[in-house]
């Protein structure tokens, strides 16, 4: 089940930790990290399993250079975002943003505030 921009909410908490270190995160701290810190108690290859997931989707890469596999996101969240946001527009709206905002908007009229906000957006 997807949670977050196309990721599940499993893939948001290792993403989420990827994105908050400054190099590329070998496969042993992960685990720690997860089975210590956030107790998931996970086998290596259930971690293994989702990393190679996010490599398959192109959004982690990983560092084979040392004696063990390191791993980084090849995205920030911001860019992951817009991507994701690009591809709702696209397949769910049609790639109309003024479909997209009126679903936002509920059918609703927006304030005349909201409407220039958007304007200084576009």
């Amino acid at each position: 089940m997807e949670g977050n921009f196309g990721l599940t909410r499993t893939e948001t908490e290792i993403m989420d930790y990827l994105w908050g270190q400054d190099s590329p995160v070998p496969f042993r701290e992960l685990e720690t990290y997860f089975n210590g810190e956030k107790q998931k108690n996970w086998k290596k290859q259930t971690l293994n399993t989702y990393l190679s997931n996010l490599q398959r989707s192109g959004i982690v890469g990983v560092d084979k250079s040392g004696t063990r596999n390191a791993y980084y996101p090849l995205h920030s969240k911001e860019e992951l975002i817009h991507q994701w946001t690009a591809k709702l527009v696209k397949t769910s709206f049609g790639g109309s943003i003024s479909k997209l905002v009126a679903a936002f908007a509920s059918g609703e009229k927006i304030s005349e505030e909201e409407a220039e906000k958007i304007r200084k957006l576009l």
